[in-house]
Formats: C-alpha cells, structure tokens, sequence
C-alpha cells in the first residue's frame, strides 16, 4: 500500500456537555476533508486539526496501526484551497493559480480568450454529454440539467462555466480548450502544473 497511517482512538477523561468525541478511520476524514464546500467552517479546522495535531492532554489514546492508501487532499468544486493544495496550471509557460477549480478553469479560460479569441468560440462548440465546457448563456452550461443554472459563474471575459466540477472535469476541460486552440495539453497546458 501506498504508506501506513496510524488510526487514533480517543477517550475524553474530563465529561463535557459542549464535548462530542467520535470515532472516524483516517481515511474516512480525509474523505470528509474533500467535501470541506458542504461543511461548516469550524467542522473543516476542526478535522484539519485532528489529522495534523498530536492529541491533546486530557485524552487517552489507544493507537492502531493499519497500512492503507493514501491520496492528498484535493479541494473541489467550490471549495477554498487547503493549506497543502495548490491549484496550479501553465498556460503557454505562464502560471495560473487558482482558489477554486472553477476559478482556475475560468482564469485559463480568460488567458487564451485575450491570445485568440476565435478559439474560445470554437470552444464553445464542445460538450460532454452533459454540459457545455463554456456559454455564452448560463442556462447553456448544464443543457441536460437546468436546476443547476446556479452552480454556473460568468469569466471575465464574458464566458460562463460550470461551477460544479471535478479535478479529472477540469483536466477533460484544459485539454479540450487545448484542443480548440490548436495547442498540445501536457506542453502548452499543463494542469497540475507538474505534467500531463
């Protein structure tokens, strides 16, 4: 497996009714961790301090040692970036950072409608099977699901996109952009910035 996690069970020792101790596998709060858009603020610092922080005095812990495989914490969606994601691409050797993957999308987006506009109407041509990459209209982007008009921000250059969307849509997207603009994703676009 990819690397051992150890898994912490804790007991409080001082009863509290503002205190709520549960017990979750790692790997379940990562999962949760990736979902930090439907979860309160303080739910989410609480979580990123229970996975980063040793326990804190005033709680026993029995530790369990179990191999399991891990995967980074990627922000999704809407999401604000965590503290150990960067959402990085390149577009023709320039870097693009975003703080949401829409956000990124949209910025690269913007980039190649200044370098060649036409290639973004080409663009606009493209679709999944269920939404348009880019619009001129919002009610255009979720074609086959139009309760999700919301879920759409406009760039700024005029274009709207998706705000509902995955790492792995986002790369569909960046090499479909790559495409309509006759560049070569993984050279001219890269997201992660690192590769392919």
């Amino acid at each position: 497996m990819a690397g051992v996690v150890k898994e912490e069970t804790m007991k409080a020792t001082d009863q509290s009714d503002d205190l709520v101790t549960i017990q979750l596998p790692l790997p379940f709060v990562h999962g949760l961790l990736a979902l930090t858009h439907l979860l309160d603020g303080r739910v989410v610092e609480a979580l990123l301090d229970a996975v980063s922080a040793p326990p804190a005095s005033g709680f026993e812990t029995d530790q369990q040692t179990e191999e399991v495989e891990t995967l980074p914490v990627r922000a999704k969606r809407s999401s604000p970036i965590l503290h150990e994601t960067d959402l990085v691409a390149s577009v023709l050797g320039q870097t693009v950072r975003g703080a949401t993957l829409p956000d990124l999308f949209g910025k690269c987006v913007d980039l190649i409608h200044k370098l060649d506009p036409a290639a973004i109407e080409q663009f606009a041509e493209q679709q999944t099977h269920a939404r348009r990459y880019v619009a001129k209209s919002r009610e255009d982007i979720h074609f086959r699901s139009p309760h999700l008009v919301a879920e759409t921000q406009k760039t700024e250059s005029g274009w709207w996109i998706s705000k509902n969307v995955s790492e792995n849509q986002v790369v569909a997207g960046l090499r479909a952009l790559a495409d309509a603009a006759k560049l070569h994703f993984g050279d001219d676009i890269k997201f992660p910035s690192g590769g392919s």
